[in-house]
């Protein structure tokens, strides 16, 4: 045989190999272990039964995977119960005022939502920037020298110009200065009127003001 016969033999081989498909289940449950325990009981020698000391072990390692596998649907039914619990006490929530961490305040109509902030130290100079949701500066606070406190951001809803701005969502952003110029961390939040819950997600999503979306991790508290 030519040297390209052999060649050309192992090419279909190999062609034949890689068109084998992996059949069956990579994993095993319950009722294949009962299986492959009965057929074992079925096909044992005669001459050599398996001891009863070898089957115990194996009805014992059977019961004992049987048990951890029920254990674990139960404990999945639970987590699925409570969680259905959580979100049916979270509709409890809409209507409700919640302050939440963050910086996004909802226009409705000229009405807009209660942000405030929270210094942690004396501000020898404190400005807010508000923007919206594209990221455009829409007008800008000045509120002078502040000490240590919360503070309500008091704005109208009007932009720079005097004009109402449109319906929607929008963000601040707090820069504050001490006395030596240096920026300072300022703690940020949005209070509003919850109007909505979204599950979709997989976690629980409070919609406030009509147009701010903040996590129920994120609520400080209720009213």
């Amino acid at each position: 045989m030519s040297v390209s016969g052999i060649t050309s033999d192992m090419s279909s081989v190999q062609a034949q190999s890689d068109t084998v498909k992996t059949v069956g289940k990579s994993n095993l449950d319950r009722n294949d272990f009962m299986t492959l325990f009965v057929t074992q009981m079925q096909y044992q020698d005669p001459l050599k039964p398996m001891d009863s000391y070898q089957m115990a072990s194996q009805l014992a390692q059977f019961s004992s995977m049987d048990a951890t596998m029920k254990m674990s649907d139960n404990m999945e039914k639970l987590l699925d119960y409570q969680t259905s619990q959580n979100n049916l006490q979270l509709l409890s929530l809409i209507g409700n005022e919640v302050t939440v961490k963050g910086n996004g305040i909802g226009v409705t109509d000229g009405e807009v939502c209660k942000p405030d902030f929270v210094l942690n130290a004396a501000a020898e100079s404190c400005t807010a920037d508000i923007y919206d949701a594209a990221g455009h500066l829409v007008r800008t606070l000045d509120m002078g020298a502040l000490k240590a406190g919360k503070y309500s951001l008091d704005w109208d809803g009007k932009d720079g110009n005097g004009t109402t701005v449109d319906n929607g969502a929008y963000f601040y952003k707090i820069k504050a200065l001490d006395v030596t110029g240096k920026s300072m961390d300022v703690e940020t939040h949005t209070a509003g009127h919850v109007t909505g819950v979204d599950f979709s997600s997989g976690g629980a999503q409070l919609t406030i003001a009509n147009y701010i979306n903040a996590s129920v991790g994120d609520v400080i508290s209720v009213k």
